[in-house]
């Protein structure tokens, strides 16, 4: 269930139209200052293996009770990924099990643990790289269960720049370790 995604918003319309001139450009098109990401209360992004479980749970936190739709586990996630990561959107929004999980009204059982298969390289003052191990498994109200997805999420997790002094996800890739 790795996904990125965003939703659409209302547009602002103005009751008449504006006499003011328009401002400079700051600079070439397209290159935008990078917007902070999102930030979970209380949580301080000093450990960078506490951000990546963090937002490796959030990415299987999917609920067809609460959600409107998949993209949403992927918008608790941006909460602690960088605003490199937080600014791309594309497929989250697309889960060809949603309908299947929406008629059964599944949340996912999700446990997340560290986990190191292979020598990691040290971490520097800026970036580290962490592994977590996850078991997913769909779980309807009605007693109907999906198959349990066992996956390893390797972060990039960085810190400093825009971002501010804290840990974030840079990055991530998911090896899948079987569905049983």
């Amino acid at each position: 269930m790795a996904v990125t995604g965003c939703a659409p918003g209302d547009q602002p319309t103005s009751a008449k139209p504006s006499t003011s001139r328009p401002a400079a450009s700051p600079g070439p098109a397209g290159a935008a200052a990078p917007v902070p990401p999102p930030t979970q209360p209380g949580f301080s992004y000093a450990d960078a293996g506490q951000v990546c479980r963090r937002f490796v749970m959030a990415l299987y936190s999917a609920d067809t009770r609460r959600d409107a739709g998949p993209g949403d586990a992927y918008q608790r996630a941006m909460r602690f990924a960088s605003s490199t990561l937080a600014g791309q959107s594309a497929a989250a929004d697309s889960d060809g099990r949603w309908a299947t999980w929406a008629g059964h009204r599944v949340h996912l059982d999700t446990v997340v643990e560290p986990f190191v298969d292979l020598p990691q390289p040290g971490d520097s003052a800026i970036t580290a790289r962490r592994s977590i191990r996850v078991t997913a498994t769909a779980v309807g109200e009605d007693g109907w269960r999906g198959s349990t997805e066992h996956s390893v999420i390797d972060c990039d997790v960085r810190r400093g720049g825009s971002d501010g002094p804290g840990w974030r996800a840079s990055g991530y890739e998911i090896r899948q370790a079987g569905v049983r």
